[in-house]
C-alpha cells in the first residue's frame, strides 16, 4: 500500500521534472530565435538607414552638380545675383526626399529653392520712351554703386564702356523648379553620372570617349574638347528653356534714370509690348500651354486727374474756362506734356498687372550680327520701299537701344511713318540678347513671316516693282558702312572655303512649318582632324536615316557611313546603319524613317564618334 503511494508520487514528480525540463528548453530555444530575430531586424534597419543616407547624400551632389551648371550658365552672361539668400546655400541645405523610381524623381524637386539667380521684385509703371531704357528706384542706385560687385549702371568704369544690362521678366505664379524638360533631363543625366561614379563604373561621358579612342591620343583629347563644348550648349539649352518656364515673357534693358517710387519700375511701350505680346521669336516662343497667352494687363492713372475729379463734386458742374482738363490722353494731344524718357506716361498703354522681376547682367556679348523681319503693317507703310534702310536704323534703333533680344519689335520712324521690325536672329545666338553698344553690328532684312496678314515676299517685290527701286537688302552691312552704290555684288572666291561635293538629300521642309519636322546638327571631326559642324531639317516621316548618314558623311568630309555612328548626350542614344539588312538594337537599315528610329519633332545634337 505504501508501495504503491510511494510509486505514483515518484511518477508525479518525474512528470513535473520532465515537463519543467521541456519548458525550460522551449524558452532557450524561444529565447535564442528571437535574438536572432533582433539581430536581423536591427540589421535590416541599419540598411535601410545606411540606403536614406546614401540617397540623401546622392539628392545632395545632384543638387550640388545642378548649381554648378546653373552658376556655369548665368557666369557666361554675367547675370548677378541680388537676392539676400545664396541660392547655392539654400540647395545644399535644403529638405531632401527619400529613395524614389525613375519616373517619381523626374517630378519632385530637389531644391527648396530656385538656384538660379534672383533679382528686384517690381510693380509694373508706363513711362515714356522710345527705346529699351527702364526707369528704376533710387534705393536700386544705392545698393548697386555700393556693393562690393560694383555694379557701375552706366559703364564708365568698365572695359567694354557698355553699362549695365537688366532682364526684365513676368514672373510665372505657378513656376517651380526644374520645370522645363531640358532642365529635367539634366537633372536626370547628372544623377546617372553619380550613380555610375558610386558603383565604380565609369561615366557615360567616359564611355563615349574610351570606345571611340581606339588608343588614339590625339583623337581622344579631340573627342574631349568636342564633348567640352557640347556640355556647355547642352547647358546653356536647359538654362533657357528653364527660363522660359521661369518666366510668362522676358526681354532686356538699361536704366534710363532712378526716379522710380520703391518697388516700382517704369517701362517704356517698347518693353511693356514685349512683355505682353511675346512673338514666335521671343525668347519664350508661343508656349504649347498658353501660359503666356492670356497675360493680365491694366494702365496706370494720373493721381492728379483722381484729385481733381473728387474736387469736381465738391465744386459741382460749373467750371472755370481756364481750367485744364488733366485726362493724361487730353493733356498730352494739348502738348501739355512733353514725352520726356523716364517720365510718368499715365494711361497711354497697357503694362502688365503681375510682379516684374529685374536682374542685373553686367556682360552682355556685344552684337555681331542680326536679322530684323518687316511687320504686316511695315510692309504696307513701304518699308521694303524706302531708299536708305541705313539712315532709318541709324536715326531710330541705335539712339534709342542698348540691347536687343531675339522677339524685340523695334519701332523705326521715317518721316512720319513707323515702321515695326521684329528681331528675329542674332548672333552670338547663344543667350538670344546682346549689347548694341561700342560694336559694329551687321543687319540683315530678313524675309517677312509667311503668316503675317496674308502679306508675303511677293507683295513686298511688287511694292519696289512700283517704286522702281530695285536694291538688295538681304545681303547685310555693318550700320557704319555707307550705302552700296553698285546694285548687285559678284560673290568673292575664297580659298579657305572650298566647296563640298554635293549630295543628293529630299528637300528640307517649309521654313513656316514645324509639326513632323527635326532641326538636326552634327557635330564631329573631319579625316583631317579639323572641327566640322553641319545643322538641317528633316521631314522625320520622309527622310530615312540613310538620308541622314549621307548628311553627316557630307558634313565630315566624305567620311565612310560605316566608320562613324551618331550619339546623343542625354539621355545617351546610338543610332548607326545596319549594312547586314537587318535591324538590331542601335542599328537601322538605311530605308528606316527618322520616325521610325525614335527621332521625333524638334531638335537634336548629334555627335559623331568612330568604330
Amino acid at each position: 500500500m505504501d508501495f504503491d503511494i510511494a510509486a505514483r508520487r515518484l511518477e508525479r514528480d518525474q512528470k513535473s521534472a520532465l515537463a519543467r525540463s521541456r519548458a525550460s528548453r522551449n524558452a532557450r530555444t524561444a529565447s535564442s530565435k528571437a535574438k536572432k530575430e533582433a539581430q536581423l531586424a536591427r540589421a535590416k534597419a541599419e540598411r535601410r538607414l545606411k540606403a536614406k543616407k546614401v540617397e540623401v547624400e546622392r539628392n545632395a551632389r545632384i543638387a550640388d552638380r545642378i548649381v554648378r551648371d546653373v552658376g556655369r550658365a548665368e557666369r557666361g552672361l554675367g547675370v548677378v545675383n541680388v537676392s539676400p539668400s545664396s541660392p547655392a546655400a539654400a540647395a545644399t541645405t535644403s529638405t531632401l526626399t527619400p529613395p524614389l523610381s525613375e519616373k517619381e524623381h523626374s517630378s519632385v524637386s530637389l531644391f527648396a529653392k530656385d538656384p538660379q539667380a534672383s533679382g528686384w521684385k517690381f510693380v509694373a509703371t508706363s513711362i515714356h520712351g522710345e527705346g529699351d531704357k527702364i526707369a528704376l528706384p533710387p534705393s536700386v542706385l544705392e545698393t548697386m554703386t555700393s556693393d562690393s560687385k560694383g555694379l557701375d549702371p552706366w559703364g564708365s568704369g568698365r572695359q567694354s564702356g557698355r553699362p549695365i544690362a537688366f532682364r526684365v521678366g513676368i514672373l510665372n505664379p505657378n513656376y517651380s523648379f526644374p520645370s522645363s524638360e531640358k532642365m529635367k533631363a539634366l537633372v536626370d543625366y547628372g544623377k546617372q553620372e553619380i550613380v555610375s561614379s558610386e558603383t565604380d563604373a565609369p561615366p557615360l561621358q567616359s564611355l563615349s570617349i574610351a570606345e571611340s579612342s581606339d588608343n588614339n591620343g590625339t583623337k581622344k583629347e579631340a573627342m574631349d574638347e568636342s564633348d567640352d563644348e557640347a556640355d556647355d550648349s547642352r547647358i546653356i539649352e536647359a538654362y533657357l528653356d528653364e527660363l522660359s518656364h521661369r518666366y510668362l515673357s522676358y526681354t532686356h534693358g538699361t536704366v534710363v534714370e532712378f526716379t522710380q517710387e520703391n518697388d516700382c519700375v517704369g517701362l517704356p511701350e517698347s518693353i511693356a509690348r514685349a512683355l505682353i505680346r511675346p512673338n514666335s521669336h521671343s525668347l519664350v516662343g508661343n508656349a504649347s500651354d498658353g501660359r503666356n497667352n492670356d497675360i493680365p494687363v491694366r494702365r496706370t492713372v494720373d493721381p492728379s486727374s483722381v484729385a481733381v475729379a473728387e474736387n469736381s463734386k465738391d465744386i459741382g458742374d460749373d467750371k472755370d474756362a481756364m481750367d485744364i482738363d488733366t485726362n493724361s490722353k487730353a493733356v498730352e494731344e494739348m502738348g501739355v506734356i512733353e514725352k520726356t524718357p523716364g517720365h510718368p506716361a499715365y494711361g497711354l498703354f497697357d503694362i502688365p498687372a503681375l510682379p516684374i522681376e529685374v536682374i542685373p547682367i553686367n556682360s552682355l556679348p556685344p552684337g555681331k550680327n542680326c536679322t530684323f523681319t518687316p511687320t504686316a503693317s511695315s510692309i504696307k507703310n513701304g518699308f521694303y520701299a524706302l531708299k536708305d534702310v541705313k539712315v532709318v536704323l541709324e536715326q531710330s534703333l541705335m539712339r534709342t537701344r542698348a540691347t536687343l533680344s531675339r522677339g524685340d519689335v523695334i519701332r523705326t520712324w521715317r518721316r512720319g511713318v513707323s515702321f515695326d521690325l521684329i528681331v528675329s536672329s542674332l548672333s552670338p545666338a547663344e543667350y538670344g540678347v546682346v549689347s548694341c553698344v561700342n560694336t559694329d553690328l551687321n543687319v540683315d532684312i530678313g524675309p517677312p513671316d509667311d503668316d503675317a496678314d496674308g502679306i508675303t515676299s511677293r507683295d513686298a517685290e511688287q511694292s519696289n516693282d512700283a517704286k522702281n527701286e530695285p536694291k538688295s537688302i538681304t545681303g547685310g552691312r555693318l550700320l557704319s558702312e555707307p550705302p552700296a552704290k553698285t546694285k548687285s555684288r559678284e560673290p568673292e572666291a575664297s580659298s579657305t572655303n572650298i566647296p563640298k561635293e554635293p549630295i543628293e538629300l529630299p528637300p528640307e521642309p517649309a521654313e513656316n512649318r514645324k509639326d513632323g519636322v527635326c532641326n538636326i546638327q552634327i557635330r564631329g571631326r573631319a579625316p583631317s582632324g579639323s572641327s566640322a559642324a553641319g545643322r538641317r531639317r528633316f521631314d522625320i516621316a520622309r527622310a530615312t536615316m540613310g538620308d541622314l548618314f549621307a548628311f553627316a558623311s557630307h558634313v565630315c568630309d566624305g567620311s565612310d557611313p560605316s566608320s562613324f555612328r551618331l550619339v546623343t548626350r542625354f539621355p545617351r542614344r546610338v543610332f548607326a546603319l545596319s549594312f547586314a539588312g537587318e535591324e538590331e538594337s542601335g542599328c537601322f537599315v538605311a530605308d528606316a524613317t527618322l520616325e521610325n528610329a525614335g527621332i521625333g519633332q524638334g531638335q537634336e545634337l548629334f555627335m559623331i564618334e568612330s568604330v
